[in-house]
């Protein structure tokens, strides 16, 4: 089944929400500072947990809409998440109470958890393989332009006030709308249902985007502190590396489709290993120039992999397989990117190696094992 070029934009346009939850991020002092004035009672690690609290939600919807396709369709478990972000994710722009706040803030985590996986197994209802892999290319830029975006406009709307900065989940309503209006139910294209099994793919590449979500989410955090506090940069430089991640992750999901025309299987190998080469340039140098590449390979590397999971996956399995699959793998990389405190910051601690270049030793690591068994593992798949 053809989709039309906006049809084509509305089921991407889901993707722009998928990181929306950590819009607020930036704005954390903020936040502490109003609630706290409110109710002194209120920590900081209370507030932080307002960023965090949804990606935990996010963990464990992925895999319960499975369970809610069943009931109502893919259309309307994305309609239904899409519902969630709009009501929950503006409440605490009317209220001051915090467990009222924090209640919202989990119901949001809830309805991005809803269709995350959707916004992938979709682009399989839609497209053959090969159209498929430069719609989930795009599928990938589209979530970090969200990203980029929704922080934007909240950090624009704090100009008025604090609470409005919540007000940037309003995106959700022309979303839904157009989504609503432009995007046919997926099972009307084939007319199967999600269904429930463990393949060996799904395994492989679930372990190699747990290592991925340690070492990608490892860069974001330690890049700033390696910079600034070994190497003493100004803050701003890391501000600029960091976007530069972020923007050459765009660029990477835009021509995906392109890559794995070309390089096929090799296309995973090559982007860990692009990683790996990232990682490896911060662990030994103090160059300027060499980190802003270093960070463009990170980039590369993390947008490139993840499409080609979800591709692989989409090509690989029959349709009613899909959305599991794509959950478990998604569930995988949030495990990693929850256990990067501790698999990069107590571990070293707890065995006194030296805590701003061991991080980026350890991911190497990570990365090169990974680039071997992807080889290892695909190199003879058709």
């Amino acid at each position: 089944m053809k989709l039309n070029s906006f049809a084509k934009f509305s089921l991407l346009s889901i993707s722009i929400l998928l990181m929306s939850h950590l819009a607020i991020s930036p704005v954390i002092p903020n936040l502490y500072n109003f609630y706290h004035t409110n109710n002194p009672n209120i920590g900081l690690a209370s507030v932080e947990s307002l960023a965090t609290i949804p990606a935990m939600m996010i963990t464990i919807f992925v895999l319960l809409s499975n369970g809610v396709i069943k009931l109502i369709g893919k259309k309307n478990t994305v309609l239904l998440g899409l519902i969630l972000i709009f009501i929950f994710g503006i409440v605490p722009a009317f209220t001051t109470n915090f467990k009222v706040v924090l209640i919202s803030r989990l119901l949001l985590g809830a309805g991005i958890g809803l269709f995350n996986s959707l916004s992938i197994s979709m682009i399989s209802d839609f497209f053959d393989e090969e159209h498929r892999g430069t719609m989930i290319g795009l599928r990938t830029a589209f979530l970090n332009i969200g990203k980029a975006l929704t922080t934007f406009i909240s950090g624009y709307l704090l100009i008025y006030g604090i609470q409005y900065t919540f007000l940037v989940y309003a995106l959700a309503l022309p979303i839904f709308i157009i989504f609503l209006l432009f995007v046919p139910n997926a099972e009307n294209v084939n007319n199967k249902k999600v269904s429930i099994k463990f393949h060996k793919e799904t395994i492989v590449l679930t372990l190699l985007t747990f290592l991925v979500g340690i070492s990608y989410m490892g860069a974001t955090i330690k890049i700033p502190t390696l910079l600034a506090e070994k190497y003493h940069y100004q803050p701003d430089v890391a501000r600029n590396l960091l976007t530069i991640l972020a923007l050459s992750g765009i660029l990477s999901g835009v021509i995906f489709g392109i890559l794995v025309k070309r390089f096929k299987n090799l296309t995973l190998p090559i982007m860990l290993s692009f990683m790996t080469v990232g990682s490896v340039l911060f662990a030994l140098t103090n160059n300027i120039i060499i980190f802003y590449i270093a960070a463009i390979f990170i980039g590369i590397s993390f947008v490139g992999t993840m499409s080609f999971n979800f591709f692989y996956i989409s090509n690989k399995l029959d349709n009613k397989f899909i959305n599991f699959a794509t959950s478990v793998i998604l569930v995988g990389g949030n495990i990693g990117v929850i256990l990067t405190p501790v698999v990069l910051t107590k571990i070293p601690e707890a065995l006194h190696l030296e805590k701003y270049t061991t991080p980026f030793f350890i991911t190497t690591a990570l990365m090169l094992i990974s680039t071997l068994v992807s080889y290892t593992v695909l190199r003879n798949k058709k």
